[in-house]
C-alpha cells in the first residue's frame, strides 16, 4: 500500500457529474473514488457539478482535486483551466493536452505528423451545414472512396462511444451515421474501419501498464458493451515480448506526444496483420466497476484504493 499520510493534511475534493453526455458515468466514477478515499480514511468533499456556474464557484480553499469528470467540461481542458486559475492542484493532464486529446481529429493529425500508426480518416467540419468542409487524411493520395468499404463515423469531441456508427457496404448509410454523430458534435470523424482485436493500454505516472484485450458483447465496443453488458470480456492481452514492447512504446509516444501526463489510457486496434493502430487517448478514463483502467491496474497488483492514492500523489508532485 502506498504511503498516503501526505494526503491526510490536504483539503481534497472529488469532482464528478458535470454537464456532458457522460454525466451518469462520471457520477459512478466519482462515487467509486469517494469509496476508495473512505477506505483510506482520507477526508474529502464530493462535489456534483451540474453547470459551469458550479465550476466557477468551487472554493479556492480546496487544495487538491480528483477530477472524475468525463467528456466536455472534464476532459477538454475547461475544468483544468478553472482549477489552475484558482491555484488548486488537480489530477491528470494539463488544459492544453486535454483540449487536444478531446478532439479525436486534432489528435490524429499530430500522430500522422509524427508517423505514429492510426487509421486513415476524413474530418468533416461544420457537418450538415452549407459551409461543410471535408478534409481527407489518408496514407496515400486517394479520395474519400478509400474509405468506401467499411468505415466508422463518430463525433470528433465526445467520449464513451456516444454517437458512433459503423457503416458497412449495403448496411447503414453515411447520412444516417452522420445524423447520429451530429447529435453530439458538428465536427465529425469518418475513419477507416480496421478489422482486428481491440486493445487498450493504461498509463500511470511513467509506467505503462499491461495491455487489456477487450472482447465486446456486440460487434464492437459500444456504449452497451461498455456499461450495460455482463458478457463483455476483459483479458490480459496475449502478446509476445516483441509485441508487448511495441504497443507499450507506441502508447507512451501517443500519450506524451500531445503533452498528457500522470494517468490516462490509449486505445488500439491490432489489425489482422498484427499491426497496432492507435484509435484515441482518454485523459480521464472511467473508474466504474466495469472500467478498463482499474482492471489494468489490478493485473499489476494495484488495488483500486491504492490506484486512487497514486493518482492523487502524482498530482502533488513538485508541491
Amino acid at each position: 500500500m502506498e504511503d498516503y499520510s501526505f494526503l491526510k493534511d490536504k483539503k481534497i475534493a472529488v469532482l464528478a457529474g458535470g454537464w456532458s453526455a457522460e454525466r451518469e458515468i462520471s457520477l459512478k466514477s466519482g462515487l467509486a473514488v469517494s469509496g476508495a478515499l473512505e477506505e483510506l480514511q482520507v477526508n474529502y468533499n464530493f462535489i456534483d457539478l451540474q453547470s459551469k456556474t458550479d465550476a466557477e464557484n468551487i472554493s479556492s480553499e480546496i487544495e487538491l482535486v480528483f477530477i472524475a469528470l468525463h467528456g466536455r467540461g472534464g476532459e477538454d481542458g475547461y475544468i483544468q483551466r478553472m482549477l489552475e486559475d484558482k491555484g488548486i492542484m488537480y489530477t491528470g493532464s494539463n488544459p492544453e493536452s486535454c483540449d487536444i486529446a478531446m478532439d479525436k481529429s486534432e489528435t490524429k493529425k499530430i500522430w500522422r505528423d509524427l508517423l505514429l500508426p492510426t487509421p486513415d480518416f476524413v474530418e468533416i467540419k461544420k457537418a450538415g451545414t452549407p459551409s461543410m468542409k471535408l478534409t481527407p487524411y489518408l496514407s496515400k493520395e486517394e479520395d474519400i472512396t478509400a474509405l468506401d468499404k467499411t468505415f466508422v463515423v463518430k463525433p470528433s469531441r465526445e467520449g464513451s462511444s456516444f454517437g458512433i456508427s459503423i457503416v458497412k457496404p449495403g448496411e447503414g448509410s453515411l447520412e444516417e451515421a452522420m445524423k447520429e454523430a451530429l447529435k453530439f458534435d458538428d465536427t465529425l470523424l469518418v475513419e477507416a474501419f480496421v478489422p482486428g482485436r481491440e486493445l487498450t493500454v493504461s498509463i500511470l505516472g511513467e509506467k505503462v501498464l499491461y495491455p487489456i484485450h477487450i472482447k465486446p458483447s456486440g460487434s464492437f465496443y459500444d456504449f452497451k458493451s461498455k456499461y450495460e453488458s455482463n458478457k463483455t470480456e476483459y483479458l490480459k492481452a496475449d502478446l509476445n515480448n516483441t509485441e508487448l514492447k511495441e504497443i507499450q512504446d507506441i502508447a507512451w509516444h501517443a500519450f506524451s506526444s500531445i503533452g498528457c501526463e500522470d494517468w490516462g489510457r490509449v486505445d488500439f486496434i491490432q489489425d489482422e496483420q498484427g499491426n497496432f493502430q492507435i484509435i484515441e487517448v482518454n485523459t480521464v478514463p472511467g473508474l466504474t466497476e466495469t472500467s478498463l483502467y482499474p482492471k489494468a491496474a489490478s493485473f499489476e497488483g494495484i488495488s483500486f484504493a491504492d490506484l486512487v492514492c497514486k493518482i492523487l500523489l502524482l498530482a502533488c508532485k513538485g508541491s
